[in-house]
């Protein structure tokens, strides 16, 4: 007699224990519905895109950029400045001016006494000395000042679609660690649901062992084989932690809150994309050739200053008005105000050719820029194009997982069958039941990496 003989386990019936996903994948295979699709997530996107750090770091740059327009737009303003000093000095170089010996004999000759002023020495060092004045500045005409506010309000074109361009990014990396954390979830699923099959094995196999139709070691395998489900389910409850502390990482949240689940994402299913539609969105929507061609035209500019330096002069004018001398008698005898007014102009006569060199640098750079961005235009088409044909492999995988999730079943059902009527070993049994669990979880990441590639896909093409 066999040792399994007389066994009434039927195991789960396989129409229970499909995932929902499979059973809807054809009728939503026409959808338009795709994995960023969710009011959810939505809300969790743009949390991360209020909170994020790295964002936050990047809206600190934006912030200079701006007061750097601030700046250069105060520099065509006229400047007006207040001065006050005192000098106190003693010691110091001085010199003699014998100015007595030299009228002396004047004096003697036209009036019959010495002169009345002595020898005279003067000190360097003025002491007792102010200087009190208000001063003004305005630039009538300066080439550096007027391409720097148009250079610096490009710049800030360039760090406004940098800003973007992260934001696109961060956008993709919540989608894709949500997914990922669902992933953990709906596998996990899988497991309990091979736990429930193996349990209720071994509730069969201990009534068998009682009533001395099976030997202990049915039992002992059914142990085993909980044991190692129990060890997956245990891993995957780490995965869980580890997915969800990214995922409250990017959005700026406790590593360990609770993350709200859309179990309808991995209901979803991406649309068909046409490739050449997707290179030409990618031309208008992608922030990076708003970056650069943000970059270029400050490049363009920069040598339209240079060569202006070359041909015109800078013109200004200015002026003081104030009060100089020794001690402070403003309003006394002696009058210390004055006033004065300047116009100015400069022009480098010479200069060893440095502007000329200048001028040059910023023509390679604008060059250097021009292929730059010629470079990124190939680099996102290579991009997109990968991500294309990715998405369309892992779509043509899931295809696969799911004829193989079919066939496993079937077969579980045959050997359910003859392993009932006494025909397989318990082996067979385990066997072909941990095929189809294997074939689920194949078919819940082949079918999660379709919306992880969708997703990349639209993050390549700037969607």
């Amino acid at each position: 007699m066999k040792p399994h003989t007389g066994i009434r386990f039927r195991p789960i019936s396989r129409r229970v224990v499909i995932p929902v996903y499979i059973l809807v994948f054809v009728s939503l295979l026409n959808s338009s519905t795709y994995a960023q699709n969710s009011t959810i997530l939505d809300a969790y996107i743009r949390s991360g895109l209020q909170t994020n750090l790295a964002l936050q770091q990047q809206n600190f740059d934006l912030q200079k950029s701006q007061e750097s327009i601030r700046q250069a737009r105060a520099l065509f303003n006229p400047t007006l400045k207040f001065e006050a000093n005192y000098t106190l000095a003693a010691g110091g170089r001085s010199i003699d001016f014998p100015i007595g010996d030299l009228l002396d004999p004047l004096y003697q000759k036209s009036f019959g006494i010495p002169s009345p002023a002595g020898n005279q020495k003067i000190q360097f060092l003025p002491n007792n000395f102010q200087e009190t004045k208000v001063s003004f500045a305005y630039p009538l005409y300066n080439t550096d000042l007027r391409y720097n506010r148009e250079i610096q309000s490009v710049l800030l074109q360039s760090k406004t679609a940098q800003k973007a361009a992260y934001e696109q990014e961060l956008r993709y990396q919540i989608t894709t660690a949500y997914l990922q954390y669902l992933q953990a979830l709906e596998a996990e699923k899988v497991w309990i649901n091979a736990k429930s099959v193996l349990t209720e094995l071994r509730r069969f196999n201990e009534s068998l062992v009682k009533n001395n139709v099976a030997t202990r070691d049915v039992v002992a395998t059914a142990d085993y084989e909980l044991s190692k489900t129990d060890n997956e389910i245990f891993k995957l409850k780490s995965s869980q932690n580890t997915a969800r502390s990214y995922f409250n990482f990017l959005i700026n949240k406790d590593l360990q809150s609770d993350v709200t689940i859309d179990t309808a994402l991995l209901h979803s299913t991406a649309p068909v994309y046409q490739l050449p539609e997707l290179l030409q969105k990618a031309q208008e929507n992608r922030a990076e050739f708003a970056a650069l061609r943000a970059g270029l035209a400050a490049n363009e500019l920069d040598v339209k200053r240079n060569d202006a330096n070359l041909k015109r002069p800078d013109l200004y004018v200015g002026g003081e008005f104030g009060f100089q001398g020794f001690g402070y008698h403003w309003f006394g005898k002696s009058n210390q105000a004055y006033a004065l007014g300047q116009v100015g102009l400069t022009y480098d006569l010479f200069d060893s050719g440095i502007r000329k060199s200048k001028t040059q640098v910023a023509r390679i750079e604008s060059e250097q820029t021009r292929t730059k961005l010629t470079q990124v235009q190939q680099q996102i088409n290579l991009q997109i194009t990968q991500a294309w044909n990715e998405l369309d492999a892992a779509r043509n995988t899931f295809l696969t997982t799911q004829s193989g999730l079919r066939a496993a079943e079937e077969t579980f059902r045959i050997v359910n069958n003859k392993y009932r009527a006494n025909q397989v070993l318990l082996l067979e049994f385990l066997d072909a039941q941990n095929r189809v669990t294997t074939a689920r979880l194949q078919g819940l990441l082949a079918w999660s990496d379709v919306l992880i590639k969708e997703a990349a896909l639209r993050q390549a093409a700037g969607l």
